[in-house]
C-alpha cells in the first residue's frame, strides 16, 4: 500500500523530470527538492515567523519566569497569555520539523530503492523513461555512491542556515550539530540523497533571505519609504 501511494507517484514524477533534464538524474533530483520546498513555503513561511516573535520575546518571557520562579504555574499561564496576544503556535512549528524529517525519511528509502531497482514496473503508461538514465552528476559525482564533496556541501549549506534562521537555546545546538552528524556518517548516504538535500537547502536559505528581506522592509515606517522613493527618484533624475 505505501509502496502504491507513496513511491509510484515518486517514480512517475522523476521519471518526468529525468525527460525533461534527458536522462540527468542529479538535475532531475534537484529539481524535484526545489518544488517540494516551495510546496512548503506558506506553512514554512509561517513555522519561521513564530521563530522569529518567540526569539524576539525571550527577554520578557525570562523575566516573567523569573518574578513567577515560586509559582511555575502561574509563569506558564503568563507566558501562555503572551504567545496567545502574539499568535504564536508552537506546535505548528513542531509538527513542520517533524513533517521535514519525515520527508527525508520517506526519500532516504525511496532513492536507495530507486538506485537499485527497476523503475518500468512502477511508471503509468503514460510515462516513459529515457533510454538510458545517467547516475554521474556533472560528469565527477556518481550518485549511486556516498560522496564526501557533496556531504561537506551538504553540512557547511545546513550550518549556514542554522545561523541566519530564527533559533534559540537548546533549539540552536540541535540545528547545527545535524548537518556534521550527517557529514560524520556520509557513508551511508548515497550520494543521490545528499544531493537531494543539497538541493532542498539551497531553496531553503533562498526562502529565508526573502523572508528577511520582507521583514525589513515591513518595519520601515511608511514616511521612510516615501523618503526612499524621492531619494532614488532624485538619483534616477540626476543619471
Amino acid at each position: 500500500m505505501f509502496q502504491l501511494l507513496v513511491f509510484q507517484p515518486l517514480y512517475n514524477i522523476l521519471a518526468f523530470f529525468v525527460n525533461l533534464f534527458k536522462g540527468e538524474l542529479g538535475w532531475a533530483v534537484l529539481f524535484l527538492a526545489a518544488l517540494i520546498r516551495f510546496a512548503i513555503w506558506p506553512w514554512y513561511k509561517k513555522a519561521m515567523g513564530d521563530q522569529r516573535k518567540m526569539t524576539k520575546l525571550q527577554p520578557k518571557i525570562k523575566e516573567l519566569q523569573k518574578k513567577h520562579k515560586q509559582d511555575p504555574m502561574k509563569a506558564n499561564q503568563e507566558v501562555m497569555k503572551i504567545l496567545q496576544a502574539e499568535k504564536i503556535n508552537l506546535g505548528g512549528s513542531f509538527l513542520f520539523l517533524f513533517f521535514q524529517i519525515g520527508i527525508f525519511i520517506v526519500l532516504f528509502i525511496f532513492f536507495n530503492q530507486a538506485i537499485t531497482s527497476d523503475w518500468s514496473s512502477f511508471l503509468y503508461s503514460f510515462v516513459k523513461l529515457p533510454a538510458e538514465i545517467n547516475y554521474m552528476f556533472l560528469g565527477l559525482v556518481d550518485l549511486k555512491a556516498p560522496s564526501l564533496i557533496l556531504a561537506i556541501i551538504s553540512a557547511s549549506l545546513n550550518a549556514l542556515l542554522t545561523f541566519i534562521q530564527p533559533s534559540t537555546g537548546q533549539n540552536k545546538a540541535m540545528m547545527l550539530g545535524l548537518p556534521f552528524i550527517i557529514l560524520l556518517f556520509y557513508q551511508r548516504f548515497p550520494a543521490l540523497i545528499i544531493l537531494y538535500w543539497i538541493g532542498f537547502s539551497l531553496v531553503n536559505i533562498l526562502q529565508e533571505l526573502l523572508i528577511e528581506t520582507q521583514r525589513k522592509i515591513e518595519v520601515i515606517p511608511a514616511n521612510e519609504l516615501e523618503k526612499l522613493k524621492i531619494i532614488k527618484k532624485n538619483e534616477s533624475s540626476g543619471n
